[in-house]
């Protein structure tokens, strides 16, 4: 049973008032404090009253919080009954000798600012970018890089009545062992707080998304006193694997474990999985139940807030991830709640999941032991969801950290999950900028963070609707830099890296902005295709929406708008793409090559490539067709190609289409370009 504590909860910072009437006014809980109005770093009491009917002596009862930020002390009915470190962990205490029919629960939530000079080199909160980063309120300022606290009760709170036998963990293991064969083991953890005694466990998998048959078994257990561990062994036939929705569909079971004793169904728990086995070998490719995937990826940082990133946010995310024809994010340097890792499941997007450690911190041996047990938590929590084929211990650690703190969160996240791949890190070294902290985009073509680029990408401004919303008018034009910079505008990139022009109104400062965008993550993601496993084995782009109102490097901005970057990537990432590689500016005898890029293990035969120049009123001046097969999982330089004779100097639009046999069209591109004498 499970009786919600959600709702109003009375809150006053810092102290617990003398009388009653000393509450400042009540919050609607869960919430991260700083969405209900309380800009502020500290601590907050909350304290809620709840009544019970009765209290049946053969039950326990959990207070079970699933999301607060960041400690948390927990009192019921004056008794300190638990605390908890972490901001994205689910916790419970056991309060079965301290719950009445008429109870106080009271909370002490602290969620300070690091002093400095802790901040930001010598960090001790395990917060991610959520208390730190470049595309947060403040960017990495030092006076103002911490606004806006992330703290709150900002997630679920229950009181939960159990019996006194409880499944506390459900462990879901699958190992394809052929085309046809896949074994599914099952780790279970029960806790038992009554007298040793046999009862029966069953397990059942039946199809949750698609139709088949279900599995069964059972069997009898002798429980002691106390926690018991108990593992099943399920085979599944011919089983329906879970896929990228690219490469075939995301196929997904519902396990479902009963406790019985006798006819009585004393607990059950319900978990859903895949079956799927990813390898990342030495060359970083990828392989999804034994096929090589190039990964087309993004960076995500959904929210600043998670309590405000409802289903309705993320299933709204996840259909912009898939109309960009992204198949992989990586949740960046942060853990997200269970719900969005569940739409990817859903959806058939790989992630990559980093853990909520970035940049520097403290050295000493008690965070390591606090980074420990959370990286441990992180795997434990979200193990089940058969999207997730990456744990990264680090984002871009220093040299210290990478020898010593991070080695020992390899180890630790090894042992825990032996099924995926766990990187030490994600280092500069496979970061990237050019065009952005370095002059010209054109050295992507230099194939650079080879073999496998996890964040490159260019900074734009939102649309102007956006922009308005973001700051008031005497901030906006002309602009007031500092203000620009609290939304993290970087000024020098900007104007003396990317040489972005200004323009004589914000809108045409918005348009020069984006279009730079564009045409950079264009180019980038072309070049890196078109170097498909020659050296590239995947790509993530940096990144998908801002967290907050700001100006960085996404494609679509806090309120879901998106910028034309975003449909660089939405051609881009065709899973089968026609690319023109041509140069901005070229003269009447330059050609420009056409590539087929197909990322699909599937042979198209008999496909008509068409090809054709257009002027800038959109008038066709030549066009070509040729018939060609795009092989399975290819990169092919075609022998055909733009020339550029006989046009006159000026601006045109050279275009590409794939369509099949059957008429479908595979995908379509285009370049703008300049000819000159």
């Amino acid at each position: 049973m499970r009786i919600s504590l959600n709702g109003k909860w009375r809150y006053n910072l810092e102290s617990v008032p003398d009388s009653d009437s000393d509450w400042s006014e009540m919050m609607l809980l869960p919430a991260n404090w700083y969405l209900r109005g309380l800009d502020f770093a500290g601590t907050v009491y909350f304290q809620k009253s709840f009544k019970l009917d009765d209290k049946p002596v053969e039950k326990e009862y959990w207070l079970s919080f699933r999301g607060v930020d960041y400690f948390a002390d927990v009192y019921l009915n004056g008794v300190f009954v638990g605390h908890h470190e972490g901001y994205f962990q689910p916790f419970m205490f056991n309060v079965t000798k301290f719950v009445k029919e008429e109870n106080s629960l009271l909370v002490k939530v602290s969620s300070p600012n690091e002093e400095k000079p802790v901040w930001p080199s010598n960090k001790t909160l395990i917060k991610g970018v959520l208390d730190h980063h470049d595309c947060r309120p403040g960017s990495w300022d030092e006076e103002h890089g911490q606004d806006y606290n992330t703290g709150g009760i900002w997630n679920d709170v229950d009181l939960l009545i159990t019996n006194k036998i409880r499944i506390s963990k459900v462990k879901i293991s699958p190992k394809i062992e052929s085309s046809n064969l896949a074994r599914v083991i099952v780790d279970i953890e029960i806790e038992n707080f009554a007298d040793p005694k046999e009862i029966v466990i069953e397990i059942e998998i039946v199809p949750a998304n698609f139709s088949g048959n279900k599995l069964s078994k059972s069997r009898p257990v002798f429980l002691e006193r106390g926690k018991n561990r108990e593992f099943f062994v399920l085979t599944v036939e011919k089983p329906e694997l879970w896929w990228t929705w690219d490469h075939g569909d995301p196929n997904l079971y519902h396990l479902i474990t009963v406790i019985r004793d006798g006819e009585s169904v004393i607990d059950s728990v319900g978990e859903r999985f895949g079956i799927r086995e990813v390898k990342i070998d030495s060359g970083w490719n990828w392989y999804l139940n034994g096929l090589r995937i190039f990964v087309r990826g993004t960076n995500i940082i959904p929210t600043q807030w998670l309590s405000e990133y409802t289903t309705e946010m993320i299933d709204n995310d996840m259909k912009l991830l898939r109309d960009a024809n992204v198949n992989a994010v990586r949740v960046h340097a942060h853990v997200n709640r269970e719900e969005f890792y569940s739409a990817c499941d859903e959806n058939g997007i790989m992630v990559w999941q980093d853990f909520a450690l970035q940049w520097w911190y403290s050295r000493s041996d008690d965070f390591a032991e606090k980074a420990v047990g959370q990286i441990k938590d992180m795997i434990r929590t979200f193990y089940n969801h058969p999207c997730i084929v990456v744990w990264c211990c680090h984002n871009e650690p220093d040299l210290h950290q990478l020898r010593g703190l991070d080695t020992i969160l390899l180890t630790v996240a090894s042992e825990e999950d032996a099924t995926r791949y766990v990187d030490i890190a994600s280092t500069t070294e496979f970061h990237t900028y050019p065009g952005w902290y370095e002059e010209d985009y054109k050295k992507f073509s230099k194939l650079l963070a080879q073999p496998f680029c996890s964040e490159f990408g260019a900074q734009a401004l939102p649309n102007i609707e956006t922009m308005k919303r973001m700051m008031p008018e005497e901030d906006l034009w002309p602009p007031r830099w500092e203000k620009w910079a609290f939304h993290d505008f970087q000024h020098m990139q900007t104007f003396d890296m990317a040489k972005i022009k200004l323009g004589n109104s914000l809108e045409e400062f918005v348009n020069n902005s984006q279009d730079y965008q564009y045409k950079l993550l264009k180019y980038a993601i072309e070049t890196y295709r078109r170097a498909k496993y020659n050296p590239m084995t995947g790509i993530f782009q940096f990144m998908f929406v801002d967290c907050w109102p700001s100006i960085t490097w996404s494609v679509v901005d806090y309120f879901r708008q998106p910028k034309k970057g975003y449909y660089a990537l939405k051609t881009g990432y065709q899973p089968v793409l026609v690319s023109i590689e041509v140069d901005d500016v070229v003269k009447s005898s330059d050609k420009g090559t056409i590539w087929t890029i197909n990322d699909l293990p599937k042979n198209y035969s008999e496909v008509r490539l068409i090809y054709w120049l257009e002027d800038v009123n959109r008038n066709k001046l030549s066009q070509k067709e040729v018939i060609i097969t795009i092989e399975p999982d290819s990169v092919t330089k075609t022998d055909y190609a733009f020339e550029f004779k006989g046009c006159p100097p000026g601006k045109y639009l050279v275009s590409a289409e794939l369509i099949t046999k059957e008429g479908e069209s595979l995908s379509k591109n285009h370049e703008e370009i300049e000819v000159v004498k």
